[in-house]
């Protein structure tokens, strides 16, 4: 590709993602407008809504990422190793990284990097680029900084990861949370506030949903929903208090949020900024400059809240607008700046960033462990420190990397782990798989399109290549196998990735790299560079790279060991030219194109086919043959893993803590004060389920082995699938109202089950079986009347006792919780008699479910000689079911009660959301 496709295809990717933002906000406007005359999509109206506002922040972010150049990440597991890479590709002919700012030549490591002494000391991404900067004259500095949800995110990770919750109290009960809710509730005002919108709150989810799911789970009922209706339009106190159950509701952190939100505000929520050469150096009285007072060192954060008599003065930037200048605090500044952009002076001696960005992230700090504030100075054994500036350093460092991950900034990523010792960082693992999920693929299919853009670099080589007393063969594959445990695989050794990047293959894109004249002992070496091998090394070296081409976990990790050996064994080079024209070849922009592109398709087919296709009808459909093979695709899928299927159906079924906080909140919503109820331990529904299949639950043995043919059993199956819905009755409005909650709680829960690749990885579940099996398992309940159902048992129980509704809580939710269930379990048959029930395929002429035969009375059971597998039964016999739950779900589409003008316009939608991509036409299968 030539650099104009290049841009032509870049444009076009942004121009595809703006339309599914576009297409997004339209849709959210339509469910808002239609779900008053669709009893099912008011339902589902909440998930959708849901779906629509994450996948408007994807298209956002997809759509920056196409308009940026391709960037290259390096994290340190290893800062030293990290430094000299960064150095070794960026360096121009001098060996300096260097800037001209205003005329003037800083040097980036005596001027602008803190020093260190061995440990990280920086709090912000670099970006060393070559692209000129169009800063306003006087502010040089180009800077990004965070959004004001970005600040939530940062104080929950600190809260989430340097707390002990084992030690810190919170209180996430129902009851809490409904009067927390309630009260700023009442001070919501007319018109938005400004700095958070609901898209915006919904990332917020989505980033608690990924990292603290337990958490998560239970704020999923009632504070979720809630905040985003409300944090848009509350003032920054109320705004805060709303947020702070995120970080415990720990007042020292509120205030943190408070005071860096205001220079959020002060700045016009501007997410870039320019800045003077002052806030990084300044002239001391001999004339030269001086860094103490940098906004990179992480030192300045201990300033927070006590220096706002040095500030500085900086032009904020909204997309291409210059905002009127303003000064924040120093301290401030530090805090809330994400990113320095670095202008090298000199082109690159490897010419890589002719082509790229290289992003120099901070290093991981290591995460506490403390009860209250008081504990961080003791666990990092200095009283000076601030702890809540601690707090705020980690998890900004942390977050970065997230962020950066999330936003997809960089497309290729260089992991700098030390080859002789293990790192500290214990908690990179999931970010990681994050990123090469989004970045790389989810899946090996995904991954072979393209080469690997992971590299991971074993830096500090030459500390193996250092002579060992009393070394031997054996001692020293002993040393390489440490040493990819103690690198590799003791960390990451339990992620997919790892194990399987492309069908059938490990991840094998090691290199191996040392920092040239640091191999004194080994490498002969004057003041013009490194010579050749020492005497009486060479055979020992040859003895080394033999056992480490041999090792098998090398032969494994690194594609080809030999070459890898060679490149780091080269005099003054070390490894350094393999790993630059690595990535010279992978930076090409067509991979990352690709990739977004892939995500953009992903995106639009899952609202168009699987959302809002079942809302769109389309003509000429010939239903009932269509549901036939949508379930035969469903019992397909579901029979490949019976010992599973106990997990599925507690998935399927809503979570019992949800239906507590529900009820609180129906009450709220009638105006009764909420009632006091025991908080239940989190629902167990999704357990993970033991591991293999087969087993105990043998269908085919209980088939008599006539698997073969299976699932082709729509003769037997009656299309009675649970009885239509009965008319529905005069009501008491708490029931129906706390119903309508349950279910449209369920829904979201159904809906969100093929959104979760691990769990869907672990069940063996197919997506699109899963969000079939989904779509008619709603439609069923919602064919049967099981919200009739529902009302009339919530409704009887209030109306036949004097307790008070406090009194019935626990009551109704078991009673709403075992009902739905019961649906789950039976699809609706139980309600049948036995003669209208689907024919089992067990047994001649006998309905799905039946019960063994009655035993006697005062005589024995009659056993067959052959064991029953009752378990298999079951299984069986609910495949059965569903079958018939799908074939009577024919003529019910979902969008049956949407007019037709509705039903053109989000024909129109989808269009707009569809456009130029494969997806195709709209319309449900």
């Amino acid at each position: 590709m030539t650099d104009t496709s290049h841009a032509s295809r870049a444009a076009d990717l942004i121009r595809h993602s703006r339309a599914l933002y576009e297409g997004s906000g339209e849709a959210i406007d339509w469910v808002a407008e239609t779900r008053r005359h669709s009893q099912r999509l008011d339902r589902e109206s909440d998930s959708l809504t849901d779906k629509l506002r994450r996948t408007r922040n994807l298209a956002t972010r997809l759509g920056r990422a196409a308009g940026r150049s391709v960037s290259v990440g390096f994290f340190g597991l290893s800062q030293a190793g990290k430094s000299y890479l960064i150095s070794a590709l960026a360096a121009g002919e001098s060996g300096e990284l260097e800037t001209e700012v205003e005329g003037r030549r800083l040097n980036f490591i005596q001027h602008v990097n803190p020093p260190g002494h061995g440990k990280e000391a920086t709090g912000l991404v670099t970006r060393f680029t070559r692209r000129p900067s169009t800063a306003p004259r006087g502010y040089p500095l180009e800077l990004s900084l965070f959004s004001e949800v970005d600040l939530a995110k940062v104080l929950g990770n600190a809260f989430f990861n340097d707390f002990d919750r084992e030690q810190v109290e919170v209180d996430l009960s129902p009851g809490h949370l409904r009067r927390h809710l309630a009260a700023l509730q009442a001070r919501r005002t007319a018109a938005p506030t400004g700095g958070v919108s609901e898209d915006d709150v919904v990332d917020l989810l989505e980033y608690f949903e990924k990292r603290f799911p337990k958490t998560t789970e239970q704020l999923k009922a009632d504070y979720w929903p809630t905040a985003i209706a409300l944090a848009p339009y509350l003032e920054p106190p109320d705004r805060a208090a709303l947020f702070s159950v995120l970080w415990g509701e720990v007042r020292e952190l509120t205030e943190t949020y408070l005071a860096l939100r205001r220079g959020l505000a002060d700045a016009g929520h501007a997410e870039a900024a320019y800045a003077p050469l002052a806030a990084l150096v300044r002239t001391d009285a001999s004339g030269e400059l001086s860094q103490g007072d940098s906004i990179m060192n992480v030192d300045i954060l201990e300033r927070l809240g006590r220096d706002d008599a040095d500030r500085i003065e900086i032009v904020p930037r909204r997309g291409e607008t210059l905002l009127p200048a303003v000064s924040l605090p120093r301290s401030l500044l530090a805090a809330l700046t994400t990113e320095l952009r670095f202008v090298l002076a000199e082109t690159p001696r490897t010419g890589l960033l002719e082509q790229v960005d290289l992003l120099d992230f901070p290093g991981y700090r290591g995460r506490l462990a403390v009860a209250n504030l008081a504990e961080v100075r003791k666990q990092l054994q200095d009283d000076q420190v601030d702890p809540v500036a601690q707090l705020v350093l980690r998890g900004k460092v942390a977050f970065l990397f997230e962020r950066y991950t999330d936003d997809q900034e960089m497309n290729l990523l260089v992991l700098c782990a030390p080859s002789h010792k293990q790192s500290d960082v214990k908690d990179l693992g999931p970010v990681l798989e994050t990123w090469v999920h989004a970045t790389q693929g989810a899946d090996p299919a995904t991954r072979a399109r393209r080469d690997p853009g992971l590299i991971w670099a074993f830096t500090m080589f030459d500390f193996r290549l250092n002579p060992v007393p009393s070394e031997t063969e054996d001692l020293m594959r002993k040393g390489w196998e440490g040493m990819m445990k103690l690198a590799l695989l003791e960390r990451f050794g339990a992620y997919d990735w790892l194990r399987e990047w492309s069908p059938g293959k490990p991840f094998d894109n090691l290199f191996l790299v040392r920092k040239p004249r640091m191999a004194t002992a080994v490498i002969e070496t004057d003041e013009t560079g490194e010579l050749a091998i020492l005497p009486g090394q060479r055979s020992r070296l040859d003895l080394l790279r033999r056992t480490f081409c041999e090792d098998s976990t090398v032969q494994k990790h690194l594609a080809d060991p030999h070459a890898a050996w060679d490149a780091m064994l080269s005099f003054n080079d070390g490894g350094i030219s393999r790993l630059a024209d690595y990535l010279g070849r992978v930076a090409a922009p067509e991979g990352k194109l690709a990739r977004i592109g892939e995500q953009l398709d992903a995106g639009i087919e899952e609202l168009v086919r699987h959302r809002f296709g079942v809302y769109f009808r389309a003509e000429g459909a010939a239903e009932v043959d269509n549901k036939r093979r949508l379930a035969d695709r469903v019992v397909g899928a579901l029979r490949q893993r019976p010992n599973r299927f106990a997990a599925l159906l507690g998935a399927l079924q809503p979570p019992k803590e949800g239906l507590r906080a529900l009820y609180l909140r129906a009450d709220a919503a009638a105006g009764q004060p909420a009632p006091a109820i025991s908080a239940a331990a989190p629902d167990t529904a999704r357990t993970p389920a033991p591991s293999g299949d087969g087993g105990l639950i043998d269908l085919d043995a209980l088939l008599g082995g006539a698997s073969s043919g299976y699932p082709s059993g729509t003769d037997r199956a009656s299309t009675k699938g649970g009885a239509d819905a009965p008319a529905p009755a005069a009501t008491n409005e708490n029931a129906a109202r706390f119903v309508r909650a349950v279910l449209s709680y369920w829904v979201g829960h159904l809906k969100a089950l093929p959104e979760d690749p691990h769990w869907l990885r672990h069940m063996g579940l197919d997506k699109g079986a899963l969000e079939d099996l989904i779509g008619e398992l709603i439609t069923g309940a919602d064919r049967s009347g099981l919200d009739q159902a529902l009302i009339g048992l919530i409704d009887s129980a209030e109306s036949q006792t004097a307790a008070m509704r406090s009194q019935l809580a626990e009551r109704q939710v078991y009673a709403t919780a075992t009902r739905i269930n019961r649906f789950v379990d039976y699809l609706g048959t139980d309600d049948l008699p036995p003669d209208d029930r689907p024919r089992s395929l067990v047994g001649p002429q006998r309905p799905v479910f039946a019960p063994p035969p009655p035993i006697p009375h005062r005589g024995m059971p009659l056993l067959p000689e052959t064991p029953v597998n009752f378990p298999a039964l079951y299984i069986v016999d609910w495949f059965e079911a569903f079958r018939a739950l799908a074939i009577a779900n024919a003529g019910h589409a979902a969008g049956r009660d949407i007019s037709p003008e509705q039903n053109a316009r989000l024909g129109q939608i989808l269009a707009l959301v569809a456009g130029n991509s494969p997806v195709g036409a709209v319309g449900a299968t």
